[in-house]
C-alpha cells in the first residue's frame, strides 16, 4: 500500500473517534518529547498531532511517548496516552487508530485477534519488533528490543521471548448513531496480555486476569519516569517471520522456554552493531525552538 493511500484510511478512521485535540494533561511530557526528537529522516508524518510516521521502504513506523511505568504488573507495552498508563511502560502521543492505518501503509498485513470461545485460538498477523529509542542522563542515544523490559513473572531474568503480532484490533458500531468506534483506543495498542480488541498482541496465551498476569516491568533496564521515548515498529521479514511461526509450533505449551542461544559470531555481532547505529539515526534532530 502506497504511503500516499493513508489519507484515505485515516479520513475513514478519524469518523470512528472523537476530536482528540491537544493532549490535555501531558502537557510536559509531549514538550518533552518534541525537545528530545526531530523528524526521524526519510519517513513521512501520517498526522500534524500525533508524533507517528511510516516508511514504506524499509516496512516501518515510528511513534513518540514517554516512560508511564517502570514497577508493577503489565498488560500492555504501550497504550495511547490518556488510557492505560497504569499498566503500560509506554504511553504514546498517538491514537491507535493511526498506527494500524501506518502498518498497513508500510505492508504489514492484519491477521485476527485472540479468541477464547469455544476454544483458545492464538492471536496471528504479521510479526512486529518494537524498539525504543531515547537519550540517557548523559545526552547519550540509547536504544534495544523492548522485550529486553518485560520480565516474566516467577523467574530471576526470562524475558519475553516472541515478537509481537498485527492482531488489527476491530471496530464497534453504535446501534443508535451508526457511529463507528475503533476498540483498541480504549488503550489495548501493544499488549502482552491476551485482548480480544488489540491492536498488536502476543502470539501465545497470556492471560489478562490479574491473578494470573504472565508479565511485570523489568525495572532496572527501563529508563526514568517521564523519560521520553520514541518506539520503531518493524515489520519482520516474511523468512524471520516463518522461523517464530515454527517455534511457537514446537512448543505450544510454552514458547518462552528457548534452548540455549549459540554465541553469536562476528558476521552477527558486526550485523547487529549496523542495525543498532541505524536505529539510532531514527532520533533525528529536533527543531530549533
Amino acid at each position: 500500500m502506497r504511503i500516499t493511500q493513508i489519507i484515505s484510511l485515516l479520513s475513514f478512521a478519524l469518523l470512528a473517534v472523537p476530536c482528540y485535540g491537544q493532549w490535555a494533561g501531558r502537557e510536559k511530557q509531549f514538550a518533552a518529547v518534541e525537545k528530545t526528537f526531530g523528524d526521524p529522516p526519510g519517513m513521512t508524518r501520517l498526522d500534524p498531532v500525533s508524533r507517528v510516521w511510516a516508511d514504506a521502504k524499509n516496512k516501518r513506523i515510528v511513534v513518540d511517548g514517554y516512560i508511564a511505568l517502570r514497577g508493577g504488573p503489565l498488560e500492555m507495552l504501550a497504550c495511547p496516552v490518556g488510557t492505560k498508563e497504569h499498566e503500560s511502560i509506554i504511553a504514546v502521543f498517538s491514537k491507535a487508530h493511526i498506527i494500524h492505518a501506518g502498518l498497513l501503509a508500510v505492508g504489514a498485513e492484519t491477521g485476527s485477534p485472540v479468541k477464547w470461545d469455544p476454544e483458545y485460538a492464538a492471536p496471528t498477523g504479521s510479526e512486529i519488533q518494537v524498539f525504543a529509542l531515547w537519550k540517557d542522563e548523559d545526552g547519550k542515544k540509547q536504544t534495544v528490543d523492548t522485550r529486553k523490559w518485560v520480565h516474566v513473572v516467577g523467574t530471576k531474568d526470562q524475558t519475553l521471548d516472541v515478537n509481537f503480532v498485527f492482531a488489527g484490533s476491530g471496530f464497534w458500531k453504535d446501534p443508535d448513531t451508526g457511529k463507528k468506534e475503533y476498540l483498541a483506543e480504549s488503550g489495548d495498542l501493544i499488549c502482552v496480555s491476551n485482548f480480544s480488541t488489540a491492536t498488536l498482541d502476543v502470539p501465545m496465551e497470556s492471560s489478562m486476569a490479574n491473578s494470573g498476569l504472565m508479565f511485570d516491568t523489568f525495572t532496572e533496564r527501563i529508563p526514568d519516569k517521564d523519560t521520553p521515548v520514541r518506539i520503531v515498529l518493524q515489520v519482520v521479514d516474511a523468512k524471520q517471520a516463518a522461523k517464530t511461526r515454527d517455534k511457537l509450533a514446537a512448543n505450544p505449551e510454552n514458547p518462552l522456554t528457548t534452548p540455549v542461544e549459540p554465541q553469536p559470531s562476528e558476521s552477527e555481532i558486526t550485523e547487529a552493531k549496523k542495525q543498532e547505529s541505524k536505529l539510532l539515526e531514527l532520533i533525528g534532530e529536533p527543531r530549533e525552538p
